[in-house]
């Protein structure tokens, strides 16, 4: 093979033109920090890369919505915390009023005074069950519900007589009081996502926080030859259940007790179908879509403008909400049911109490879980970052030697390409 002037250029050419381009890869290099610039120069680190990237930002996001869920808990724990010493507080006054040797001047009983203590009691309760987080949003009233948890109901043409005091005792209960609250909310859930497929609730329903003694709703209508006429479905806290063509009340009293959730169902006096909670909460009944299941066994208002989970009219409703539990303490003290009070009422106080702390035990064990998922994010993020800076990062030390090395060699290119190259007619000349 003949080798020419021209060959020898071209090759010296093409060396140092591979050199510049090794040059600008490694100065490259070292001025971003960063071991590729596109990724058709590392397809396989590439997409490590932004698997890394991606992981980091997924981390991150959870690690807000920790962050995030750990301050709503701790102020839904803050309020059950405040509606426990209140409780306590009720249950002390209870106590003295329960014994009935308490008498101030002028005959006028301490009961009075009781009960007015207890009626302010029973506003700060309803603050607390209205309130809201940072956003606004109201932390007992389920998921996004608009407006307050709970509203009340006010008895403005006066008290009834059967609560009224006589003129001698000197003391009364304004005009103005209250004599019930609903439940406004939702049994929904806040959810915060704090792993792939992971969802923490964030809340705790009012119908549950604030609940005393466990329901029972017993409906008024003869069932004996309820068949349904089409397939149907109705929830019960939320739990779906499906009515088949020509179920019974029987097949579906078999089928709530069935799915597990915190309702008994019995058939009762004339075959009336009757809901009775294992848990101090307010059962949250709902026909699905256009069934008509529980209002036509008697359950639910057939009212088109009724509120969610509104009971029948002519339905049986036994049991207590902590409201309904201080109102009627509150309107035994005013009567001077010493019975009453002692009994029943204090029972009832206690049930409240337990209900509370068992929510506490509950939302601090959420936490509990939160902090402990928070220390792994934080260790995964520390890892992930670890293999993003090892898959795309450079080892300076080794890139520097790599471009010194590079130099040394383009300069013994260099050289030897002059040597190489013969001397043309005006070197001579020179």
């Amino acid at each position: 093979m003949r080798i020419t002037d021209i060959i020898k250029n071209d090759n010296m050419v093409q060396n140092l033109g591979r050199h510049q381009i090794e040059f600008d890869k490694v100065q490259n290099q070292l001025s971003t920090g960063k071991r590729i610039r596109r990724p058709s120069e590392s397809p396989s680190d590439a997409s490590n890369q932004m698997y890394f990237r991606t992981r980091l930002k997924e981390l991150k996001q959870f690690e807000n919505n920790i962050g995030e869920g750990k301050t709503r808990l701790n102020l839904v724990d803050g309020q059950l915390g405040q509606l426990t010493d209140i409780l306590q507080r009720i249950r002390v006054l209870t106590v003295q009023a329960a014994n009935g040797i308490y008498q101030g001047d002028n005959f006028f009983a301490l009961k009075h005074a009781i009960a007015k203590e207890v009626d302010q009691h029973l506003e700060s309760v309803l603050d607390l069950a209205n309130a809201k987080d940072v956003t606004g949003r109201s932390l007992f009233g389920g998921h996004d519900a608009e407006g307050p948890a709970f509203v009340k109901v006010l008895q403005s043409s006066g008290i009834d007589a059967s609560r009224s005091l006589s003129a001698s005792s000197g003391a009364g209960l304004d005009q103005d009081q209250i004599v019930e609250v609903r439940y406004r909310g939702n049994i929904g859930q806040n959810l915060r996502e704090i792993e792939r497929g992971q969802y923490m609730s964030v809340n705790v329903p009012g119908n549950r926080a604030f609940w005393a003694t466990n329901i029972t709703i017993t409906g008024s209508v003869d069932n004996e030859d309820y068949s349904a006429l089409s397939e149907q479905s109705f929830r019960l806290n939320g739990t779906e259940i499906k009515v088949a063509l020509g179920d019974t009340v029987d097949d579906i009293i078999e089928k709530i007790n069935r799915v597990g959730i915190e309702i008994r169902a019995d058939k009762v006096g004339q075959n009336y179908l009757s809901l009775h909670s294992t848990s101090a909460h307010q059962p949250w009944l709902e026909d699905v879509g256009n069934s008509t299941v529980l209002k036509d066994l008697g359950l639910l208002s057939n009212d088109p403008l009724a509120k969610p989970n509104e009971y029948s009219e002519s339905a049986t409703v036994s049991g207590l909400s902590i409201f309904d539990m201080i109102i009627k303490l509150r309107d035994d003290l005013t009567k001077g049911d010493q019975l009453e009070i002692g009994g029943r009422d204090l029972g009832n106080i206690d049930s409240s109490i337990n209900n509370v702390l068992r929510h506490r035990a509950d939302v601090g064990a959420r936490v509990n879980r939160l902090e402990s998922h928070e220390k792994k994010v934080a260790w995964d993020s520390t890892h992930m970052t670890e293999l993003l800076a090892e898959s795309e990062g450079i080892d300076f030390p080794e890139t520097i030697m790599n471009l010194k090395w590079l130099e040394t060699v383009h300069n013994y290119a260099l050289n030897v390409g002059a040597r190489i190259i013969r001397p043309k007619l005006l070197d001579f000349i020179r």
